[in-house]
This record gives C-alpha cells, sequence and structure tokens, in this order.
C-alpha cells in the first residue's frame, strides 16, 4: 500500500483537502489486459476534469478474480477536496462512463468516500485502512502476463 501513501501524501501537498472514493469496476467478459479500464480511466478522467475543473485525478486499481464471476476492479480515487466534497456527481459521471464502455453500472460500497484535510493523520491513516483492502492477496493473481495493479502517478507539488 506504498502506492496509496504516496499517492495521498503527493495529492495533499498540490490540495489542502481531498476525497477519496472506492468503486468497484466490473467488466461483462473476461479480458486478457486491462484495456476496457485504461479505456474507461481516461475517459473518467476527462470528464472528471472537464465537469469539476480538476487539474489532476489521481487513483490506484487491481483486478480481481474470484471463481464466481468474470475479473473484477477495486478502484480508489483521489480528487481535490476543494473542489468536490461530496461524490455524488462523480459517481454518476463514473456510471456515465461505464454506459459509454459498454461495462455494467460501477458498484459503490457502503460508506464509500471520506474527506481528508492536509495534517489529519486520523482520517489519512483510516483512508490507508479503508485502502488496504486493494492489497489482499486472495484472487489477485491474474496471471503472469496481466497486470494485476495500477496507479496514477501524481508527483508532489515542487518535486520531479
Amino acid at each position: 500500500m506504498t502506492d496509496l501513501y504516496w499517492q495521498l501524501s503527493n495529492l495533499l501537498s498540490h490540495h489542502s483537502r481531498i476525497l477519496f472514493l472506492r468503486l468497484d469496476v466490473r467488466v461483462y467478459e473476461y479480458s486478457k489486459d486491462n484495456s476496457l479500464l485504461t479505456r474507461w480511466i481516461r475517459q473518467l478522467k476527462r470528464r472528471l476534469k472537464s465537469y469539476f475543473g480538476f487539474t489532476r485525478v489521481s487513483y490506484l486499481w487491481v483486478r480481481e478474480l474470484s471463481r464466481v464471476e468474470n475479473h473484477h476492479y477495486h478502484l480508489v480515487l483521489l480528487l481535490d477536496g476543494n473542489k468536490c466534497q461530496h461524490p455524488k456527481n462523480v459517481i454518476r459521471i463514473a456510471e456515465d462512463v461505464a454506459y459509454q464502455c459498454q461495462m455494467p453500472k460501477p458498484y459503490t460500497p457502503k460508506n464509500p468516500y471520506l474527506k481528508i484535510s492536509r495534517g489529519d493523520s486520523e482520517k489519512f491513516s483510516s483512508a490507508m485502512y479503508r485502502g488496504s483492502y486493494l492489497a489482499k492477496t486472495r484472487s489477485k493473481q491474474c496471471g503472469k502476463k496481466i497486470r494485476s495493479f495500477g496507479s496514477s502517478n501524481v508527483k508532489p507539488r515542487g518535486g520531479t
């Protein structure tokens, strides 16, 4: 979960508040790569930036394969909490983009979001705990040639 730690820290260096949102992204059919998710994230980022005026959208995802269903993805979005205080419109946009990409509507788990302020170590720890679900190893092994996780690469303010 070091990626989550760095993405939270780096985004908080740019914004005094961030919105942490967890979603589950599903697909209709098994695929040997993550191209559908890549396309969905690209379109989602474009729509979120246009709608909210974000300059950056940070994310982490893991691919999970269970015996019961096709593979799916657990996703954490980290957004500028000064421009977006509630995830309602983010979820609506994510659902619209999924429809355009011919994917099922993303599942929103119970209590899917947190608002984290810079310096609030309690909320930061809570986000790390919630995001730790992505690190569980059971059902994450998707094959040697299939990437099973990914993330954005937001640099810290003033960093390279």
